[in-house]
């Protein structure tokens, strides 16, 4: 897809990748799964203190989704079939 790749780092946390192309950023987590509560408020936590400046997305193998108003939630087979991160 051409992006620079980047891992993103604020307030010692992590977001797995900060990706850009074109002056547009996604962000992106990788998790397994994020059924459990506690492992969807880990990884979500970051993403909820940030701004909309950036594209939010989650990869998970869930076959739930768990899409917010800011964060769009990707099946891992979803995402390895995108030709641009703005699908």
């Amino acid at each position: 897809m051409g992006y620079e790749v980047f891992v993103f780092n604020k307030y010692g946390h992590e977001i797995d990748f900060l990706a850009q192309k074109d002056g547009k950023e996604y962000l992106i987590q990788a998790a397994y799964s994020i059924a459990e509560e506690k492992t969807y408020q880990r990884e979500f936590a970051l993403f909820n203190t940030l701004d909309q400046s950036r594209r939010k997305i989650m990869i998970t193998t869930d076959e739930f989704y768990y899409s917010t108003s800011t964060v769009r939630q990707k099946s891992l087979a979803r995402f390895l079939e995108l030709n641009s991160l703005g699908e």
